[in-house]
């Protein structure tokens, strides 16, 4: 895995992961989610994802990793969150674990179809859109990090 450059490197850090994976932790700074888009990227350039699917997993991850740090991180503090990117199979896996406060996105009900997006709700459609692109969602495991209390797992299949 290619190195960040520095500025990107104060936001997002890679961490030792195995071939066919990748490991992030993401400070409390939404520009920590552009910054770590270049992981992403080259992780889906070794995968060799098709471009459909690469650019699934990108709106996927930018959805779910923006959340934290928008809605349930308290602004400037020492929170973070960590990423868990994986290939198996035929299919990609993303965990993402963060400190914030407890809460389960796939608890709130399904937004009503939109009649357009001028009278759309305010939060909800994301996760909603999340739901669309994925094979399978999940949250509410242990996470795999000490310290972190929210864990998501997202599957996308190859096919």
């Amino acid at each position: 895995m290619q190195s960040l450059v520095p500025a990107a490197q104060k936001l997002v850090t890679v961490l030792p992961a195995p071939a066919g994976a990748l490991h992030l932790r993401l400070a409390n700074d939404i520009g920590a989610v552009a910054a770590s888009l270049a992981a992403l990227q080259q992780f889906a350039a070794e995968q060799q994802l098709p471009p459909r699917l690469a650019n699934r997993l990108e709106v996927v991850f930018e959805e779910l990793v923006s959340n934290p740090i928008r809605h349930g991180f308290q602004p400037k503090s020492a929170q973070s969150l960590r990423i868990w990117l994986e290939r198996l199979d035929q299919i990609i896996r993303l965990e993402i674990e963060d400190d914030g406060a407890a809460f389960d996105p796939l608890a709130r009900a399904e937004p009503a179809p939109l009649a357009d997006l001028d009278t759309a709700p305010e939060g909800g459609l994301g996760i909603a859109l999340v739901r669309k692109l994925a094979s399978h969602i999940a949250t509410g495991s242990a996470p795999r990090h000490p310290g972190m209390v929210n864990r998501i797992v997202v599957e996308l299949a190859l096919h």
